[in-house]
């Protein structure tokens, strides 16, 4: 009998051992509390820390968040072609350890309180001029660099992944795809980095010529569409959520940096819509209720999600905006545009623009701020 019951230990072991590990997911919230960790986050909290203390400061993060009641974390994985992860396809970040796996920890912190965590890749930034000159010669933009490709073009002094260029779209699917398949993340959150700024048409001109298309702007817009169609039908095979955080500003988005919103709504290639609506009630060309409601009439006969994000970054700080005063004095600012989203038909939940901005650096107004969101 003994022997009998070795044999069926050993054989559960080996089940045990051989069976492969079911990924762990989160679901969007149906109310979303959303906080972006950026590559600043990075640097203010994380850099120059030891090795040995870096899992416990993301910890720390992370009990911050869930005493605010996010359940919505956008961790940066990629900022300017550099990883915040163990990638094989882009050198680690010069922000952060080499030793230390920081997405993988980010998601299994996150998860333990329930959170859904999305990685946030800005797609087509890469580095500047300057900064390529000290690359080693082994990472993929100074080989690119090196070989003068189309995929790669550089613009007032920094270098763009080309959306025209096939090898461009497919380097950033190849990092989709590797995030995905490595890390139980929840989802793919992609900024506004499309096309640079006021970019010439230098930048795109024979991919432009040779697609016979008659406008550029139609070109350009094409190009990133195709980009977010193939992001996120990679994400639906393996049920996961893709969504874009544009620029409040719906002209800017769609006429400067090419990202077509409309299109992407109408298609439902994205499965929300994350506006940055960084201004207040009194902006004299973004009001923030006008905004908002523009946007929720954008999305309300589709099915894209209305994320809305909001400017902690702006609380108590110094600036010329016509709204400035609200920023500076009202200690309940926040909270009021957290109310008015909720309104909203389609208003899914909000985001805060970073959580150095309630955190590390949090001011007096953004104290007051902060101790009206949980409420």
């Amino acid at each position: 009998m003994k022997k009998i019951l070795k044999i069926i230990l050993v054989s559960f072991l080996l089940m045990s051992c051989t069976t492969k590990k079911e990924p762990i997911h989160v679901a969007l919230p149906s109310e979303i509390k959303a906080m972006w960790f950026s590559y600043v986050d990075f640097d203010k909290n994380l850099k120059g820390l030891e090795n040995k203390e870096i899992e416990s400061k993301i910890e720390e993060i992370i009990n911050n968040c869930d005493e605010l009641d996010i359940n919505t974390l956008f961790v940066h994985a990629v900022a300017f072609t550099d990883a915040y992860y163990d990638s094989k396809i882009y050198a680690k970040s010069s922000r952060v350890s080499d030793e230390i796996d920081y997405l993988k920890l980010f998601v299994e912190k996150a998860h333990e309180k329930g959170m859904h965590v999305e990685a946030w890749i800005n797609p087509m930034r890469s580095y500047t001029e300057e900064q390529v000159n000290s690359l080693d010669e082994t990472n993929i933009i100074k080989k690119m660099v090196i070989e003068n490709s189309l995929a790669l073009r550089s613009f007032e002094g920094r270098y763009y992944l080309n959306p025209a260029v096939d090898e461009a779209r497919q380097l950033v699917l190849s990092i989709v795809q590797e995030l995905i398949k490595n890390y139980e993340i929840d989802g793919i959150h992609m900024d506004d980095y499309f096309y640079p700024a006021k970019v010439d048409d230098a930048f795109d001109e024979e991919q432009f010529i040779a697609s016979g298309e008659m406008d550029r702007s139609t070109f350009r817009k094409n190009q990133v569409n195709q980009l977010v169609s193939d992001i996120h039908e990679i994400t639906q095979d393996h049920g996961l959520t893709f969504g874009i955080s544009p620029s409040g500003n719906l002209e800017y988005s769609r006429d400067v940096i090419f990202g077509d919103v409309e299109a992407w709504i109408i298609s439902s290639s994205i499965d929300y819509i994350l506006p940055q609506i960084y201004w207040g009630y009194t902006n004299k060309t973004r009001p923030y209720l006008e905004t908002l409601t523009m946007w929720n009439q954008l999305v309300e006969k589709s099915d894209v999600d209305l994320i809305v994000g909001l400017a902690a970054y702006k609380l108590g700080i110094p600036s010329k905006d016509s709204d400035q005063e609200e920023w500076n004095t009202d200690t309940k600012l926040l909270s009021k545009q957290i109310q008015d989203c909720k309104t909203m038909s389609r208003c899914r939940g909000y985001a805060f623009f970073s959580y150095h901005s309630l955190f590390t650096e949090c001011n007096d107004i953004g104290l007051s701020n902060k101790s009206n969101l949980s409420n």
